[in-house]
Order: structure tokens, then sequence, then C-alpha cells
């Protein structure tokens, strides 16, 4: 099993298929239900991993659509639990490109409410732990996190997505350090070429990456936007894919895609299997990715896509 742990986040994103407002009023924005760990989960179990969400639910209408999302996908909720609290938003801005920036409301929010690793559930044997964004980051809710996977390392391997958001560098003075602990907790590590960049100013994304290598991980990959993406794993396997041309909506989403394609690889076949054939893994997220750029939104490709599209070339 799969177990993800962080949060769900509504994205406000401009409705530019609706007509708007006077250019000085405010744009129609349509709701577009994400948050980077529950968009991973989504996307492991349209893959085709069993896949279990222990986050938290708002109290709110969104948080009921949260929910009905990641069961609708197959995602098990078991471990999930619903609050009091409001559901965490992001104001999502797309420029031209397709790239989207995001202001966040996150203080308060149900998504970070766990007070400790007992309310977290116990792994079996042979489990993935996955964790990473924002609530990785983010206390009370990063405290019991880190806690869960440091008691349960020795069971279960490690996911880590770093996802480092510039608000989490600015609100979280710890964020940096908070890091570190969790690299060396990790068996697996997913970051950006930006992630890194965000975590060591000033070096090369690639040395940051071996760093994490060096550090504990038996896996980095690091996703690098039109330039795909590159791994390295602690037995000196390196290996690399391109980005598979495509037309982009947007690019919401697409390093959850990606992280769910390798999290269904890793449960298929382990580190050990995925470093083995570790260029078509990375063939596969890449192509994962490309397809979730294709449509607007946190959008999650099935296997029959993946598969089709890596048939077709």
């Amino acid at each position: 099993m799969i177990i993800v742990m962080g949060e769900n986040v509504v994205d406000l994103i401009p409705a530019t298929d609706a007509p708007q407002p006077a250019p000085t009023a405010a744009p129609l924005l349509r709701a577009a239900l994400g948050g980077g760990p529950a968009n991973t989960a989504v996307a492991a179990a349209r893959l085709g991993a069993p896949v279990a969400f222990a986050g938290r639910f708002g109290a709110d209408a969104f948080g009921v659509r949260l929910r009905g999302r990641l069961s609708a996908a197959g995602v098990n909720l078991d471990a999930a639990r619903s609050t009091a609290d409001p559901s965490a938003l992001a104001l999502a801005s797309v420029d031209e490109h397709g790239v989207a920036r995001y202001d966040f409301w996150l203080d308060g929010a149900a998504d970070f409410s766990t007070a400790s690793a007992d309310e977290l559930p116990v792994p079996e044997a042979g489990d993935i732990l996955h964790i990473g964004s924002l609530g990785a980051f983010w206390p009370p809710g990063a405290d019991a996190i880190e806690a869960w996977v440091r008691r349960w390392r020795d069971r279960a391997t490690i996911s880590l997505d770093v996802n480092l958001r510039p608000i989490v560098l600015e609100r979280q003075r710890d964020a940096r350090e908070r890091l570190v602990r969790l690299i060396r907790l990790a068996h697996v590590v997913k970051a950006s070429d930006e992630d890194a960049v965000a975590a060591a100013p000033g070096e090369d994304p690639l040395d940051v990456a071996r760093g994490w290598l060096s550090g504990g991980a038996r896996l980095v990959v690091l996703t690098r936007g039109a330039a795909g993406a590159v791994g390295l794993a602690s037995d000196g396997t390196t290996a690399s894919a391109p980005a598979r041309p495509v037309v982009v909506a947007d690019t919401i989403g697409a390093g959850d895609a990606a992280m769910g394609a390798l999290l269904a690889r890793l449960h298929a076949s382990g580190v050990d299997g995925v470093t083995a054939d570790l260029k078509e893994s990375l063939r596969y997220l890449c192509t994962a990715a490309a397809i979730a750029c294709t449509h607007p939104g946190a959008y999650a490709p099935e296997a029959n896509e993946v598969v089709a599209a890596l048939a077709g070339g």
C-alpha cells in the first residue's frame, strides 16, 4: 500500500473560458481541487496502484468535494479524518506559457492540524509512506509527519516530494533545516530544479541531488521541466529522459502526476527495480507529466493513456 500524508488545496483559477468583467473588476474564478499530496494520491491510484490518504479534510463544502474527489479515484480514506477547520485555499495565476504561481491561505486549515504521529496509520512491512509539499513543512502537522516517518523508516519505504514553495521559505524559517532531516529519513526523493535551487541557493541542482544521495537517500529524481528528468541512485546508476512535446494547457499538477507515476513504479518493483530500469521509469513519469499538462487543472492520466503514449513513441 502507498500511504500519502499531506494537504488538499482548493485552487482558485481565473475562468478564462467564461466572459470576464471589466478590466478594473476582479476576474471570475473557478475552483479546482488540488494540493500536491492529494494530487499525487489520485495520480498513483489512477495508474493502478493501491493508495490510502491519511490527511485531514475541512468542515466546509470544499472538504466534502475534496473527499469525494479522492474516493472517486479509488483512494482509500479509512485513515483520513474530518475536522472543524476550513480547507486550505490558493489563488492561482497562470502566465502565457501555462506556468502557474500561487498565493496561499493556510493558517488554521484542516490539512495541517495533525498533532501527533499517533494519529497516523501504522504501516505494514513493505508499505510506501509518501510525504511532501506544504504538509511536510507547515506545523503543527509537519512535526507529526516527521515523527511518523522517523518511527517507521525501518518498516516502510519513505518517499519525499520536496516541492519547496516560496511561502514555506518565507513563513517557516526552519524549512531548510527540516528538509535536511527529511532527506536523511527518505529512501526516495523527487524534486524539481526549482526546488533544488530553493533548498541550496547558488548551487547546481545536480550537485544538490548528489548531496541528497550522500545524505541517505537511495534514489533521487530531479524533474527539469522542458528538459525532462534525471535520476541518480546510490549504487552509481544514473539516467535521464526527455520531456514529451505537447501543447500545454497549464502546468498545474504536472509535478504531482510525475510523483504519482514514480510511486506506481515503486509499488510495482521497489526501489531496486526502479533503479535497475531507471531510464524507463523516467520515461514513464515524464509521459504522465506531459499528459497532465495537456489538460487544465490538476489532471491525472490513467495507466492506459500513459501506455498508449509510450507506445506511440
